[in-house]
């Protein structure tokens, strides 16, 4: 098992849904031994869970990642190179290329191509690598931007790239072989992930904004439970344990 593999298994510990319900788990197996510890251990996280479906908890955790930076309307005049961050897709022979995306995909690729008509002299950077698709994640968005007017001209594809860090890492790649030293890259990714992706940007002798789309706050009622505020909520605390891995590992 290489080192990424290994993170994104490692990943899956910090997500709410399956580290609750590995909770959940143990919580029962201790009814024999600790019943009334067990049993308020229960309560809590199933009350945690709950929480965490409605609304307004799912986006007072979500506000503060997704509020970080204003919706841009067009690209600055110095933008050089539009980076898209990946987002994965499912791949099926045969479907149009929207089919395929995952909705946070498309919803970043639609944003970068809407940014990039306001300055079509800027290059766009599509990014991902194969998995365990026949396309790579790059070329499958890079196709998608084709059909939505992209000039395959200003085209770049990132293949390789298995992460963020990898993203960002060609993309100042690419800006140190082809940009100019005034040149500024504009990153586009889900409001929520802009934050961890500009702390990799931090430092860097180039000169770089924040684009986001992919907005996830909702107005709804607190009774309202969903299950999608609480996917919502486990992603942005996914984020989170991510920006202080990056903080400590630094």
């Amino acid at each position: 098992m290489d080192a990424f593999l290994l993170k994104k298994v490692l990943s899956n510990v910090v997500h709410i849904i399956p580290g609750a319900f590995v909770a959940l788990l143990i919580g029962v197996a201790l009814l024999g031994r600790w019943p009334r510890l067990a049993r308020l251990g229960i309560l809590l996280i199933t009350l945690s869970l709950l929480a965490l479906s409605s609304a307004p908890v799912s986006n007072t955790i979500l506000g503060s990642l997704e509020n970080r930076y204003p919706v841009m309307q067009s690209l600055p005049e110095d933008t050089e190179l539009v980076l898209v961050l990946g987002s994965g897709h499912h791949w099926v022979p045969d479907r149009p290329p929207n089919s395929i995306l995952m909705a946070s995909a498309l919803s970043r690729l639609s944003e970068a191509v809407r940014l990039w008509k306001t300055r079509p002299q800027a290059m766009l950077m599509t990014s991902g690598a194969r998995f365990r698709s026949e396309l790579s994640h790059a070329r499958t968005m890079g196709n998608m931007a084709l059909a939505l007017g992209m000039d395959e001209s200003r085209l770049v594809l990132s293949e390789e790239a298995r992460d963020t860090d990898d993203e960002i890492a060609a993309a100042l790649q690419w800006m140190q072989h082809n940009g100019t030293a005034s040149g500024r890259l504009v990153v586009v990714s889900s409001a929520m992930h802009l934050p961890r992706a500009a702390m990799l940007l931090s430092g860097q002798p180039v000169a770089y904004s924040m684009a986001p789309t992919d907005f996830r706050v909702v107005d709804a009622p607190w009774y309202r439970f969903n299950s999608l505020h609480l996917s919502d909520a486990d992603w942005a605390v996914h984020e989170y344990v991510g920006m202080l891995w990056y903080r400590l590992s630094r």
